[in-house]
């Protein structure tokens, strides 16, 4: 018997090396996304790499509408 796994079925998520940054779940609004960072900063993540596309417009979005949010929900985590 083979131990082959490429009969195996792969979602969307596991398909595309472009698409692996949705592992961690960081999608949705920028109130859902600040929750699950600070989430992972709860549990002992420091860093995470994010990727944007296109770059610079949403990694500014993101500055600009997720980094808040994550701060103060850190400020309240940590009142």
């Amino acid at each position: 018997m083979s131990k082959s796994k490429l009969d195996t079925q792969v979602d969307l998520k596991e398909y595309s090396v472009s698409n692996r940054g949705l592992r961690p779940n960081l999608v949705g609004t920028p109130d859902q996304v600040a929750e699950r960072i600070v989430a992972f900063a709860n549990v002992g993540v420091s860093t995470l790499l994010l990727q944007f596309s296109p770059h610079l417009p949403e990694m500014q979005r993101f500055a600009a509408e997720v980094i808040p949010r994550v701060r103060r929900l850190e400020a309240q985590r940590d009142a």
